[in-house]
């Protein structure tokens, strides 16, 4: 049903979200409400980089958190704004391993915990039933867990390219490795994971490790505050 009237202009305006490049802008020129649309943009990828790397959630909203005042600090240097996302995520690599080498973290997976994860893929392997919904979170479970004993170069790389689902020229960019290096990373990390979990990973893997709600909040919130004050 058309409720226009003949005098009235029913041409539609286009509302397109604002560029990294012109919330840059407006932050360079004093508007900090601009910042806190840049962290609920990359939220999530920075995160999800931040725990492949940590390996705790804790520890990954704290790198967060740190890359944002980081990043606001050195805003004014950044001369390509096409390359802010690839900036932004090294700065939030080398905040995370910066974390790991003083907590002295390492974490691999052996042969008895691999072939755990074959075992219970190998029963999460059957149609999907009406509690489907209690078995993808069960399945995302796994997907987490098993991510989280991936070598420390494989999963960073393993995040990046399946969960995020950067290309490989951008993972390499950010991470700052050879693009070679990345597709064997890859590579090598999914055999770990094993075939049995490829299509779940399809199914459940743009939810693994999620930073939305109150947790984006959280660091949309301490964030502002800190930087009001730089």
């Amino acid at each position: 049903m058309n409720l226009s009237t003949p005098h009235q202009n029913t041409t539609k305006v286009s509302a397109e979200p604002a560029t990294d490049a012109s919330l840059i802008q407006q932050v360079k020129n004093g508007n900090l409400n601009a910042y806190e649309g840049i962290m609920r943009r990359h939220n999530q990828r920075l995160f999800r980089l931040a725990r492949s790397i940590v390996n705790d959630d804790a520890e990954a909203m704290d790198v967060v958190q740190e890359t944002y005042i980081s990043a606001f600090k050195r805003l004014p240097t950044l001369r390509d704004t096409k390359a802010f996302t690839t900036w932004l995520a090294r700065i939030a690599k080398n905040e995370a391993l910066m974390r790991l080498r003083k907590n002295q973290r390492s974490i691999t997976m052996d042969d008895q915990q691999l072939e755990s994860v074959i075992e219970l893929s190998a029963q999460s392997n059957r149609p999907r039933q009406p509690d489907s919904e209690l078995a993808n979170q069960q399945i995302k479970k796994l997907i987490e867990d098993n991510i989280d004993k991936l070598p420390d170069s494989f999963r960073s790389v393993f995040m990046l390219r399946a969960i995020e689902q950067c290309s490989v020229r951008e993972t390499a960019a950010i991470l700052e490795i050879q693009e070679a290096t990345v597709k064997t990373r890859f590579h090598r990390a999914k055999n770990l994971l094993q075939q049995q979990l490829n299509q779940y990973i399809e199914q459940a893997g743009l939810s693994v490790h999620e930073f939305a709600g109150s947790r984006c909040d959280a660091i949309v919130q301490n964030v502002m505050q800190k930087i009001s004050s730089i």
